[in-house]
């Protein structure tokens, strides 16, 4: 494909029925589960190699055997289970199969890759199932509890972050996102309330005395610290501290994957919030999953802070990702507060949180302004205006792509 061609992409929904009628012994449990999951990923390889330059999804499902909605995924982008995010998943019927699969073909037809217009179209049958129905709903798209989860979602949720963080003028709508205690210090002097050290590469010794010396100024002013990616040396700091200055973490999707069942487990127990980075609907699904304390979505804008293949999101994004992780999927689910991210000033802050951001991550626009207080300023009463304006515009359908596709590349 040309650069100006856009790259063909297929979501195949397909019934694992048959492919398990001829593999006895494997009928329930674990072996089961490994067989679709062989038998899923194979379509996947055969269909890269026979039809080549386009983009593959597998949608595997439980085609005319109702059994709890849950179906398999196989993509490019990612592989595994996708759940209901109910803790009383509806039952699969045969004609869900038709409805994923058309919700899917419109994904498609607006530019989704593979894995999130798969995640499109079971998207739909759960709404379908949720409504008694056997066609794709106008409003599938709108509300949490049709969601699915990229994998089996944990029994217990991180702590809140406050709940005035859902109100308009909240004293913690602006996040600092400093790369060193300098700077994170500096900004709560200036009295941002929340603020992040993100602290890359650290020399030996070097992550602890600026965990310490961020913690101490969070006591100081009152503010809300979290620490980026190092969630063990945060854990370190909570023990020797005696829980002194840290509110939480904040991890991006490749560090969350390195995590597991049980670190999330001690993570949860310490009493540490969680905050996850989401770029795309299927690392919205995956965050999700977790039960964080709340998600960001980015880059808003294009950033010269990180070099990143995604589409920057846009105000369209942060409108239906609010819309999504404001909503309640049931009293143990309840609302998310969501953080935008990427390119922000004020003018961009302000947009976004009429979007409807709760908190606006900013970093080179504070650590590059020749007056950072006075930037620091400019971007409060920017987000105070934003929220000030939340509700007057729509929230919008559909999320718009953020991946551009690429063929299929078979994995050997």
């Amino acid at each position: 494909m040309t650069a100006l061609t856009p790259t063909p992409v297929t979501v195949h929904v397909l019934d694992w029925q048959p492919a398990l009628a001829g593999l006895p012994g494997v009928a329930a449990g674990i072996a089961r589960d490994q067989a679709i999951e062989n038998w899923a990923q194979q379509c996947w390889q055969d269909l890269c190699i026979a039809l080549p330059g386009q983009q593959h999804a597998v949608l595997a499902t439980p085609g005319n055997v109702e059994e709890p909605a849950r179906l398999y995924l196989a993509s490019p982008q990612v592989q595994g289970w996708l759940h209901s995010p109910l803790a009383e998943p509806p039952r699969w019927r045969a004609e869900m199969g038709t409805v994923a699969s058309d919700a899917a073909a419109l994904a498609t037809e607006r530019g989704f890759c593979a894995a999130d217009a798969a995640l499109l179209g079971m998207m739909a049958a759960l709404a379908a199932l949720d409504q008694s129905c056997s066609h794709v709903p106008a409003d599938f798209t709108r509300q949490r509890r049709h969601f699915p989860l990229l994998g089996a979602p944990r029994a217990a949720a991180f702590s809140p972050m406050p709940r005035a963080l859902l109100q308009a003028g909240h004293p913690h709508a602006l996040y600092g996102v400093m790369g060193d205690a300098d700077w994170v210090i500096r900004c709560m002097d200036m009295g941002v309330k929340l603020v992040q050290l993100r602290l890359k590469d650290p020399a030996p010794g070097e992550l602890e005395t600026q965990i310490a010396r961020c913690a101490e100024a969070a006591g100081r002013h009152g503010a809300l610290l979290i620490i980026n990616d190092h969630w063990q040396a945060a854990l370190r700091h909570l023990l020797h501290r005696n829980g002194h200055g840290i509110y939480g973490v904040h991890m991006g999707q490749e560090d969350l994957q390195t995590l597991s069942d049980t670190d999330l487990d001690r993570l949860m127990l310490s009493g540490l919030r969680l905050g996850l980075s989401t770029h795309s609907l299927w690392e919205l699904s995956r965050a999700l999953r977790t039960r964080p304390s709340h998600v960001a979505c980015g880059p808003v804008h294009a950033t010269t802070t990180k070099d990143m293949p995604w589409i920057p999101l846009g105000n369209t994004n942060v409108g239906w990702w609010a819309q999504l992780v404001h909503g309640e999927v049931d009293a143990h689910q309840p609302p998310l507060p969501l953080v935008a991210i990427g390119g922000m000033q004020p003018t961009r802050a302000e947009a976004a949180a009429a979007a409807g951001a709760d908190m606006v991550a900013v970093v080179s626009d504070i650590t590059g302004a020749a007056d950072p207080k006075q930037a620091v300023e400019a971007l409060r009463e920017a987000i105070a205006r934003g929220h000030a304006q939340r509700g007057t515009v729509p929230a919008p359908e559909w999320p718009e792509p953020t991946l551009r596709p690429a063929p299929c590349v078979p994995m050997h």
